[in-house]
């Protein structure tokens, strides 16, 4: 008796050296690296995410983008205190045609060990001692990955490029670390991380409804525009959602648990299909299965917009 959920693909957007980009931009950014540093921005006000903020003891930022296409990155690392996150923003593309931001607006976040904390502390200082030459080695790789590095650490900020990261001196070491950490390298690695992210996204769902309630549920992962259609009533919107669960009885039950699921090629429309059991208020229990379609809001998060039963 779970809800299918489906939606409209929402538009990725194609980064492109513009002059409306430039103005945000080092000077000192390699071109190839321009419209890819500039997507690094704070969702809330549309401003670019500085390396060199109040309260963040390090940071660093590393723009990678592979001479063949594929899959592009940047990683933002920032240090307050003894919270270390990883921000990540993926995109693919070539760098002949552009790159498309893949997935939310937002970034997938990450918080790092107290080990891999330290690890990046050394590996940064290291960095920092051999940064100000901007070209750094000159070797292309035929298939690798060039790397544009930023650093802010211990009240210094500078920068350096590499041609070609499996060139590995300092600043190499760096951005293939943070390369490790980060993930998502190639096509199949982005595809498994968005289907890792919208399985637990459904689990969690799932697990609100046990522990909050299913009105609380619906209502929390419902897109604003949801639209949910079962044999008696088509509910739409997400106020329409909390309306039309406000009589959900209370000893009624809702459970359900995904199997699988896929995710589009931008990342911003995925499927999840699993098993569920109703519990009604008199005790009798139904089996049934269901498919969800998701789609990302603005932050990132994955939203239900429409849903059905199956039967």
């Amino acid at each position: 008796m779970k809800l299918l959920r489906a939606a409209a693909l929402c538009g990725a957007v194609l980064l492109a050296s513009t002059a409306a980009f430039a103005q945000n931009l080092s000077l000192r950014a390699p071109a190839w690296a321009q419209s890819l540093v500039a997507a690094d921005i704070i969702p809330t006000t549309g401003g670019r995410a500085a390396l060199a903020a109040d309260g963040v003891d390090m940071s660093v930022r590393v723009t990678l983008a592979p001479t063949r296409g594929g899959v592009a990155r940047v990683i933002r690392y920032d240090l307050r205190g003894e919270d270390g996150k990883l921000y990540l923003r993926r995109f693919t593309g070539h760098p002949s045609t552009g790159w498309w931001l893949w997935g939310g607006d937002a970034p997938y976040v990450a918080t790092l060990s107290a080990a891999q904390r330290t690890e990046l502390g050394n590996l940064a200082r290291a960095a920092a001692g051999v940064a100000g030459s901007i070209g750094g080695d000159t070797e292309i790789c035929s298939a690798g990955e060039q790397a544009y590095i930023e650093l802010a650490v211990g009240g210094r900020s500078t920068s350096l490029a590499r041609a070609c990261v499996a060139n590995a001196d300092a600043g190499g070491r760096l951005a293939l670390r943070l390369s490790e950490l980060a993930g998502s390298r190639t096509e199949e690695e982005l595809a498994a991380a968005a289907v890792n992210e919208v399985m637990e996204a459904d689990r969690a769902f799932a697990a609100m409804a046990q522990s909050e309630g299913v009105p609380a549920a619906f209502a929390h992962y419902a897109a604003s525009d949801a639209l949910i259609v079962t044999s008696g009533e088509i509910i739409s919107g997400r106020d329409g959602v909390v309306q039309a669960y406000a009589n959900w009885p209370a000893t009624a039950r809702l459970e359900w648990a995904p199997e699988t699921g896929r995710v589009s090629a931008r990342g911003d429309m995925a499927w999840t299909w699993g098993n569920s059991v109703y519990t009604g208020a008199d005790g009798t229990r139904t089996n049934g299965r269901y498919v969800s379609v998701w789609t990302r809001d603005y932050e990132g998060n994955w939203r239900y917009a429409f849903d059905a039963p199956i039967r």
